[in-house]
């Protein structure tokens, strides 16, 4: 529907009447006198005044016309359609998306190289009354003129962060609710299938994307360490492979700057790498694929500790206790020994479980307070709950419970929780469990679980150290409580023990107690990037309904026509301009004839 920026101004085609009347006033015809010289011109007088009533029908209608185009012009007509020069103010968010996908190389450079020249175009056709946002993988709004989002993306390059289009395009729809301007979502993207997820669109939405099909690619998803730490001798690795390629690649894997060790590999399965024996400590093991058109999946580091495995004493009335030891002492994961006691508190580290007999409870209390830790057991609780999933413990049914009371203010040195109250916590060299590992307490004994859980309690969490994280760029990853700073290479954030921490770029994190390093966090691209299969058209309609789609290099044409309203007094000129002339041409020459 076509409307008008100053409709006041329409009044003026009144003035399309004035060629109509003083055609009409020009009419009068004279008396019409016979004589008998002329008579034989009659008939040739009647042929050349129907043309010359023709020729004054057209040059009415041309004259009528022109008045009327430049009155309609002046009152400034719209339209939603596009391909027109101009458009009134609007207001539009240009999404990009330079996720780790928008670097696979296509014609000799990053797909993103073509996203960026998309943009530049859309931007080329924003004027100054425009309200302007861009939106990149970092989800941040940033609004600005045509020149200021252009500076912006001269320094935009591939981001490790994974972008989801819906959450993205929702985001956008919140930021264009507060706009009186009409609004518009133009999203440019490489269309990776695993990317798009489902989104109301608050405003029309134009898609841009390439027409070609992607290469394709073979990529590291993950790497499985096994449980840690590993002892001093050689450990063993399984490299995953993901993607769509059918051929096999040779997969590294190398600890530092050690020699690395290779095997072949396939996408869909995994690869067995045994690496020589390194002296403890923390460890960086980068695993690599040699560089192919998708380089942000060639390459996945992890953290490895490696330490001589805990020596144990172990309660041996405690049925479960004592059967997870000596199946941990028959694969070598401990040794006996006095530096961890199990079950019962004692001198040193010690994993206390509360007793069975309520009455020894008072006693135990206070041993620990003789200790010097600051919880406690309070009142036993028979109600069904289950435990928050975390790196310690997933999600396990616990039917009877003593819950862990805290002397000191906050709740420093909580390792798991029940129903968000503490289950596991660790003061010093102590580690209290709010059940005992009993069927008849909770399901983690009889669990797949239970085994790896009571190798990192005796291996890592009896001896100060946290539980080994995995995270992705920019994503929130929840930090053990006690940890104070996290550390890479020599950039280090403080941090407070309990909250999240946002990894900005892949690598490896290590988490620091004090002058300690008590944990790492290996963050890695997301292993959805690495398949680079597109949506069809009809599937991105599907979740986002409404959606028009268009090649990168059409996407331009058809910004700011969905919302907004196409200018149409550039075309309206034109028009008068071409009537214009015709009316002269007519008149003249018919000046001319006469």
């Amino acid at each position: 529907m076509i409307g008008f920026l100053h409709p006041w101004v329409l009044a003026g085609l009144a003035a399309a009447a004035i060629p109509i009347l003083l055609h009409l006033l020009a009419r009068r015809e004279p008396p019409t006198v016979m004589f008998p010289a002329v008579r034989y011109l009659v008939s040739t007088t009647r042929e050349h005044q129907r043309r010359l009533k023709l020729q004054n029908w057209l040059l009415l209608f041309l004259r009528t016309m022109l008045i009327a185009i430049l009155v309609m012009a002046a009152a400034g007509p719209t339209a939603p359609m596009s391909g027109v020069p101009g458009h009134v103010p609007s207001a539009l968010v240009l999404i990009i998306d330079n996720s780790p996908s928008s670097g696979t190389m296509a014609g000799g450079s990053p797909i993103l190289a073509n996203l960026v020249t998309a943009a530049r175009s859309v931007l080329a056709r924003a004027t100054p009354d425009d309200a302007l946002w861009l939106v990149a993988a970092d989800e941040i709004p940033r609004r600005g003129d045509a020149a200021g989002l252009g500076e912006l993306l001269d320094d935009l390059a591939v981001s490790p962060r994974r972008l989801q289009l819906g959450r993205a395009i929702s985001l956008a729809g919140e930021v264009l609710a507060s706009e009186k301007r009409p609004g518009e979502i133009v999203v440019l993207t490489d269309l990776q299938a695993t990317a798009l997820s489902p989104a109301e669109p608050r405003a029309p939405l134009l898609i841009g994307r390439p027409t070609t099909p992607p290469p394709p690619n073979t990529g590291i998803g993950r790497i499985e360490t096994g449980t840690q730490p590993w002892s001093s001798g050689r450990g063993r690795i399984s490299v995953v492979l993901v993607g769509d390629s059918a051929g096999s690649v040779p997969v590294s894997a190398r600890f530092g700057d050690r020699p690395p060790r290779q095997a072949l590999g396939r996408v869909g399965g995994s690869v067995v790498l045994t690496l020589p024996g390194v002296p403890p400590g923390w460890w960086t093991l980068t695993t690599a694929l040699d560089p192919d058109e998708f380089r942000h999946d060639d390459r996945r580091v992890g953290a490895v500790r490696v330490a001589p495995v805990a020596r144990v004493r172990w309660d041996s009335t405690s049925r479960f206790l004592a059967a997870a030891s000596e199946v941990l002492a028959s694969n070598g994961r401990i040794l006996p020994g006095r530096e961890i006691s199990l079950g019962r508190l004692a001198q040193g580290a010690s994993v206390v479980q509360p007793p069975n007999d309520p009455a020894q409870l008072g006693a135990l209390n206070r041993a620990l307070a003789a200790r010097g830790v600051r919880w406690s057991y309070g009142n036993l609780s028979t109600d069904l709950a289950f435990t928050d999933s975390g790196a310690v413990v997933g999600r396990q049914r616990v039917v009877r419970r003593y819950p862990l009371q805290s002397a000191g203010s906050g709740r420093t040195g909580v390792l798991a929780t029940v129903s968000g109250a503490p289950w596991i916590v660790r003061d010093g060299s102590v580690i209290l469990l709010g059940s005992r590992l009993d069927p008849a307490w909770t399901d983690l004994p009889t669990s797949a679980g239970f085994m790896p859980f009571m190798d990192m309690l005796l291996n890592r969490l009896a001896r100060g150290e946290a539980a080994l994280g995995q995270g992705t760029p920019g994503d929130p990853v929840p930090l053990p409580d006690l940890v104070t700073a996290v550390r890479q290479g020599e950039q280090e954030w403080r941090v407070e023990g309990g909250g999240m921490f946002q990894p900005p770029d892949a690598g490896v994190f290590y988490l620091l107690a004090g002058r300690d390093t008590v944990g790492a966090i290996s963050v890695n691209p997301d292993p959805r990037e690495s398949r680079l299969t597109r949506a069809s058209d009809a599937q991105a309609r599907q979740l986002w309904n409404g959606a028009r789609l268009e090649s990168l290099r059409d996407v331009a044409d058809d910004a700011f026509s969905s919302a907004s309203r196409g200018d149409l007094r550039g075309p309206l000129l034109w028009l008068a301009l071409i009537a214009g002339l015709a009316e002269m041409g007519l008149a003249s020459g018919w000046r001319r004839r006469v």
